[in-house]
């Protein structure tokens, strides 16, 4: 055998021994994505794209959080995002969608802050602020920042509100002025 022949299949094998070793890592991580995390570098921050995260306690979904691009900053155990959408889940199956330019996970308690053109929205409510923050430990959402909600044949404004995710219950506070 030439040579240039056993170059060539040597080079063969390479190539297949290295796509097979990519697939069985590609099922691995795909079966295992914890395992992901082990491969990133440690005490270095991290940026990803297109990232989808989902919180659950005692196995069941609390939210879903999607986002354009995040800043993980090991040193200050958060996680900055941009174009952010989180989806709450309610006991009795709705869900409330809150939509924002920017955003920030504490990704050690998982409580949020949003800011930057503020949506929520919880069926025909729609939500209006500057700023929120989500507690995930009360699971409440609060802002200090005036509120303007609209939905069907009601408007409401105020300074801040309360808004708890177990309960469904809204607290407006300060000049609340209600149109129904």
């Amino acid at each position: 055998m030439s040579k240039a022949k056993t170059v060539l299949y040597c080079l063969i094998v390479l190539i297949v021994a290295g796509i097979v070793f990519g697939l069985a890592s590609y099922h691995r991580l795909r079966e295992e994505p914890a395992g992901l995390l082990s491969v990133l570098p440690k005490n270095k921050d991290v940026s990803l794209n297109n990232i989808h995260h989902v919180a659950t306690r005692d196995g069941v979904k609390e939210w879903m959080l999607d986002a354009k691009s995040a800043q993980y900053e090991t040193a200050n155990n958060k996680t900055i995002f941009k174009d952010i959408s989180v989806t709450f889940f309610l006991k009795d199956g709705k869900t409330v969608h809150l939509n924002s330019r920017d955003g920030l996970l504490l990704t050690d308690t998982k409580d949020m802050e949003v800011w930057g053109d503020v949506v929520v929205r919880s069926g025909p409510y729609k939500l209006n602020t500057d700023k929120l923050r989500y507690d995930h430990k009360t699971r409440t959402i609060s802002t200090e920042t005036p509120i303007a909600i609209k939905g069907d044949r009601i408007e409401i404004t105020g300074n801040s509100m309360i808004f708890n995710l177990k309960t469904e219950q809204v607290v407006v506070l300060g000049k609340v002025n209600a149109i129904f």
